[in-house]
């Protein structure tokens, strides 16, 4: 056999594995309350049309966007010449020259080649465009949080070929401006958030007869959040009873680290202006008007009150239902707990003041101060007139 012969069988069984290699993406068994929505977008996407599309998915951190994107991606990905699920787009691209391994691993995934030989994001633009433009390719983008992100991976439609399709998962619904359909997540309906915490803590549909009371307590806990549901059914899995309710009261006291490590990232990604108005709202003003509100954040702030309420809406932080401004309750708590930890053991030290028994201990603590504040300065005045009287005298 000749060497150009090898070669050539070589190229073939290369072509034979990139073609036979499994596509799919791990998703949870069980999916509770995402069918109807991930058969939305498959049947948005699936439509025979030769533009390129793109739609967008958004909500609050844990609520199942990445998951759903991950199921219409499983639906779709062998219809196309390539396809690339890019994860955790905001969290790699913190990295340093973060976005070029991303633009590395679209052109990998795609073209099953190595030879991408870059290290600047503006050559990985280039490259991207020159060699995709005419691919029909499937691209997921999940967890974008910067337009500069998207404009490095895929500045616009020309940069694939006719009939791609594109997915952006996101928690900032400014930046789907250029999708041609956006789908918001919402949280579940109580039923669905009771089924979905029953497979993880009990691994059936429906909780053991002797807790439900209890597991009612704990999904209402949960808000409706997938996230939140499937951490706490796995804490709770196989605990007795007494467990469960300590558990359940810790929560209400303490939040559950994994959750709260996932809310952080929305608020540590806010500038300071924007954290600073979040906590107020989390910690005074849920329910309240929107314009009272304004009003107030108006007068701390020195960016426009309204831009910030709407900044915060669109990044998934705060809703606005009618004119009242409200927000997750485990949002709510996260960013309560950001307060707290500030010292955790000295309420006069923090920057917010919610609970009512830390203002009357603050209040408390105040008085006890002035108090000695007050003795010590009739102590020094007394002193000091009989240093006076006694000059005086001699």
């Amino acid at each position: 056999m000749s060497r150009h012969e090898a070669k050539f069988i070589k190229e073939i069984i290369k072509d034979v594995v990139n073609k036979l290699e499994p596509k799919y993406l791990d998703v949870p068994e069980h999916l509770i309350g995402m069918h109807r929505l991930a058969r939305n977008i498959f049947d948005f996407l699936s439509t025979a049309t030769d533009d390129v599309r793109i739609v967008g998915i958004h909500g609050m951190p844990g609520i199942g966007k990445t998951t759903i994107a991950k199921v219409v991606f499983n639906q779709l990905c062998y219809g196309f010449e390539g396809s690339c699920f890019l994860s955790d787009i905001n969290e790699r691209s913190k990295q340093v020259n973060g976005l070029v391994p991303l633009q590395k691993q679209l052109l990998h995934d795609i073209l099953k080649e190595d030879g991408a030989n870059f290290d600047c994001a503006d050559r990985g633009k280039v490259l991207i465009k020159e060699r995709l433009r005419r691919k029909r390719v499937l691209v997921v983008a999940d967890d974008v949080a910067h337009p500069d992100q998207l404009n490095a991976l895929m500045g616009d439609r020309s940069w694939f070929g006719p009939r791609s399709r594109v997915i952006i998962t996101t928690r900032d619904s400014s930046l789907l401006f250029e999708a041609d359909q956006t789908y918001q997540i919402k949280e579940l309906e109580p039923d669905e958030a009771l089924q979905l915490f029953s497979w993880h803590a009990f691994k059936d549909s429906k909780p053991a007869k002797d807790y439900i009371e209890l597991s009612k307590k704990a999904v209402g806990y949960c808000g409706g959040l997938p996230l939140a549901l499937e951490v706490i059914g796995a804490l709770l899995y196989r605990k007795n009873k007494d467990r469960w309710v300590s558990e359940i009261d810790n929560l209400s006291r303490i939040p559950e680290s994994n959750i709260q490590g996932k809310l952080l990232r929305s608020y540590y990604a806010l500038d300071g202006e924007l954290q600073s108005a979040f906590l107020d709202i989390a910690c005074f003003f849920i329910g309240l008007e929107r314009e009272y509100v304004a009003k107030v954040l108006g007068a701390r702030c020195r960016y426009n009150p309204e831009v910030v309420l709407e900044t915060l809406r669109e990044r998934s932080l705060i809703q606005v239902f009618g004119e009242t401004v409200t927000m997750h309750d485990l949002l709510r708590d996260m960013g309560r707990e950001v307060v707290r930890e500030s010292p955790p053991k000295e309420p006069g030290k923090r920057t917010r003041i919610w609970n009512q028994e830390d203002a009357w201990n603050v209040l408390e603590q105040q008085k006890v101060r002035a108090q000695c504040i007050h003795e010590s300065i009739v102590k020094l005045i007394t002193n000091n007139c009989m240093k006076v009287v006694l000059i005086l005298f001699f």
